[in-house]
């Protein structure tokens, strides 16, 4: 574990903040032809847990379904009530559905790592693009429990790791788990982030950390 550290701890930027993109027609304009092709050469299920409906694609997404319809660049969670996805969510299940609709399949386990453990991580997961696990370590440092039941209401499953984790299918066979040591005396509480290393044959490093940061923002909603 960590020693604890001072108020100047590094903590990540929250990307939402970033007004130059927000809106869901600024991703990338090949992804959206994607799912509009999708949509149009299709009926009923195109992938697992993906359906087409009239006009767009749904998929389920932390607990919640997830509506994107290409004619109008929209994302929303079950027609447009209640907490609506972010910037980062679209960002994320895009990137997920390009992969999928180029006929790739998810790969082979491979074991699970950090973000440090991809190639690249190293340098790539720092100053403003830390992992969002250090607000999540802020925020469940002394109550793993409360931790526990915020990941309940998004689709959270209790595992074996830490003192207490979480894990979450994005899709079927792709799993995002988070483990929590909660600080004592000597050591700052901790969180890290576990996923599989063939993570990064699907998504590149800016789309691991966009994922970390929806995590995130789900967690601290509680």
């Amino acid at each position: 574990m960590n020693p604890k550290v001072e108020t100047g701890d590094v903590l990540p930027v929250d990307p939402e903040e970033n007004c130059q993109y927000s809106r869901f027609d600024q991703l990338n304009p090949d992804w959206w032809r994607k799912v509009e092709r999708l949509v149009a050469e299709n009926k009923g299920e195109v992938f697992s847990d993906v359906q087409v409906f009239a006009g767009g694609l749904e998929l389920p997404w932390f607990n919640r379904h997830l509506r994107l319809e290409p004619e109008t660049f929209s994302i929303s969670f079950d027609n447009g009530k209640g907490t609506q996805p972010t910037y980062q969510d679209g960002l994320v299940v895009m990137a997920l559905l390009n992969y999928i609709s180029a006929g790739h399949r998810i790969p082979e386990a491979a074991g699970l790592v950090n973000e440090y453990h991809l190639t690249g991580g190293t340098t790539f997961f720092r100053g403003p693009h830390v992992m969002a696990s250090a607000l999540l370590a802020r925020r469940y440092a002394k109550d793993g429990l409360q931790l526990l039941e915020a990941g309940k209401k998004w689709g959270g499953k209790p595992v074996d790791f830490g003192e207490y984790a979480l894990s979450f299918t994005i899709f079927p066979g792709l799993d995002w788990n988070i483990a929590l040591w909660e600080e004592d005396e000597e050591f700052s509480a901790r969180v890290q982030y576990l996923f599989d290393k063939n993570l990064e044959q699907i998504f590149q490093l800016d789309v691991i950390w966009a994922l970390g940061n929806v995590v995130a923002a789900k967690l601290l909603d509680f």
